[in-house]
């Protein structure tokens, strides 16, 4: 019956398409050394929005944004791995045949499709994903900014103006672009007090503070939110309606920058309204959205309060000077009440030294313990060591676990520390990203390196997953130790240099262990 042999291949074949267009995700089949697409499933005609016999004439590479790392070699590259038999998973940046851009996950492994080796496809719409992802990095970068300026309150103790200064400025910095802070006097007058904003190209856009006419008109729309406790939020490409909104002092950086977006919120303080904050984005940064106004109205009611506690805290101190041989029950409540304020103080600068995902002492920290232990080492000729460590291949963890996995994996790290390094003096902090500390004042080369050694230890006993890892299955650290007597000519940055450098040698060396110094 050889004739009917045909016919049966072709069923196969027809039996074969049904089954791979009943998966929800799309699906290319395409030839391991060219990468020309041989099939594809309806999903993926859907997707791209081309037709099987147009995706059949196309590659990967043909599909995206033609931009690395989402080019056409790199497509090659990805297909080069799966068809020696190592499976691939990454995100992709795609292109549809209307010119959408989109993102997706591609997960590539070779198949043996009619007997022959072949690169099989899946693939899926993570645009829902990434969004979340960057309103996340959004979030963070509030929170960075809130912290800020509570650092920045906490610095500024009693003295108003120079509060006042710093709120502005890391609003501009971190918010802004132009943040000016506006208060209502004791007559209801509206006056700008501080102006900031993060760029300045040498022109000198914004006028200075004093140059500013010091009254704001009855009719502002500062003044209007000033009074009435409500915000307001405009968005104008063109940056015209903006203008009218403003001061003819700032006109020359809405024009400059491209002002397109304008946010007023009230300050307030139990109740009252203290003034205004006015912020406005130009260039090519998002318009201000109503998270956003949320987040703003939010620390500017924190930074309301903390106004008014600074204002209260220099009132009372002056009180206390001219009522303290009149009054002694007053002078208790004023020093109560300094005590309070102080002890505000002291719980801000608290959270400015501690980092907030691991718990660890922060990078601020870190330099103010190093400071004080290598001075100590100097002045009584003890060895000092200094380790630095940073979590391998971490930037392929948050490639595939997610930004969420990577907070996980840090928090993990912190933890490890927290339980290896409990002797008096030692002090594991974060340094920055994915990259720890550890100060060990008194410890010689040998017993520090002990200790390393137990730290990696530690951390694969937690055995914490790490798929795309080239140093081990779990997450491993590589670690530079600098260890020396401290002399005049060794200070904070040199041992930080020569701990970096043993840190490197480490990596260079296939991570996931420890590398002294070489002095």
């Amino acid at each position: 019956m050889p004739s009917q042999q045909p016919a049966s291949s072709h069923q196969q074949k027809d039996h074969a398409r049904v089954l791979i267009d009943a998966f929800h995700e799309a699906i290319l089949i395409q030839d391991p050394e060219s990468g020309i697409i041989l099939d594809a499933n309806i999903a993926a005609c859907n997707l791209y929005g081309y037709s099987r016999e147009q995706l059949m004439t196309l590659s990967m590479g043909d599909l995206s944004v033609g931009i690395a790392p989402c080019a056409h070699e790199d497509a090659l590259g990805w297909m080069r791995k799966a068809a020696e038999g190592n499976p691939q998973s990454f995100d992709w940046l795609a292109q549809s045949k209307k010119g959408r851009i989109f993102w997706v996950e591609i997960n590539l492994h070779l198949a043996v499709l009619d007997g022959v080796g072949k690169l099989l496809a899946t693939i899926r719409d993570i645009g829902d994903r990434k969004r979340l992802e960057s309103e996340h990095k959004a979030r963070l970068k509030h929170a960075e900014a809130e912290n800020a300026v509570l650092l920045a309150l906490a610095e500024a103790g009693s003295d108003f103006q120079q509060a006042l200064n710093l709120i502005a400025h890391h609003l501009a910095t971190n918010v802004g672009d132009l943040a000016v802070i506006e208060l209502l006097d004791e007559e209801g007058h509206l006056s700008p007090k501080a102006v900031d904003q993060p760029y300045l190209d040498g022109q000198g856009v914004l006028p200075r503070i004093e140059d500013l006419n010091t009254s704001t008109p009855e009719d502002s729309p500062q003044k209007r939110v000033a009074v009435s406790g409500q915000a307001l939020r405009l968005d104008d490409p063109s940056g015209a309606k903006i203008r009218t909104e403003l001061r003819p002092e700032f006109h020359p950086f809405t024009l400059r920058y491209n002002a397109h977006s304008l946010l007023i919120v009230p300050l307030r303080s139990h109740g009252t309204n203290l003034g205004t904050i006015t912020l406005v984005k130009g260039s090519a940064s998002r318009p201000y959205s109503a998270e956003d106004h949320s987040r703003v109205q939010n620390l500017a009611d924190r930074a309301g309060l903390s106004l008014t506690n600074a204002k209260l805290f220099s009132e009372n101190l002056e009180q206390a000077n001219q009522l303290r041989e009149a009054n002694v029950e007053l002078e208790g409540r004023v020093a109560a009440r300094t005590a309070e304020l102080e002890a505000l103080n002291l719980r801000l600068k608290q959270m400015a030294i501690e980092d907030t995902l691991t718990g660890l002492p922060n990078r601020r920290r870190f330099n103010e313990v190093m400071d004080e232990e290598v001075r100590r080492a100097r002045r009584s000729s003890e060895a000092f060591s200094l380790l630095m460590c940073d979590v391998d291949f971490f930037k392929r963890y948050n490639d595939h676990y997610g930004h969420q996995g990577g907070d996980e994996c840090l928090r993990a790290v912190g933890a490890v520390m927290r339980e290896v390094f409990q002797r008096a003096g030692e002090m594991p902090a974060r340094y920055g990203g994915e990259e720890f500390a550890v100060v060990l004042p008194g410890l010689s080369e040998a017993e520090a390196s002990l200790v390393a050694e137990k730290l990696l230890k530690a951390l694969a006993a937690r055995a914490l997953p790490h798929a795309l890892s080239d140093a081990a299955p779990h997450v491993s650290l590589s670690i530079g130790q600098a260890t020396a007597l401290v002399d005049h000519g060794k200070d904070v940055e040199w041992f930080v240099a020569r701990a970096d450098e043993a840190l490197y040698r480490a990596k260079a060396a296939g991570r996931n262990r420890v590398c002294v110094a070489k002095l």
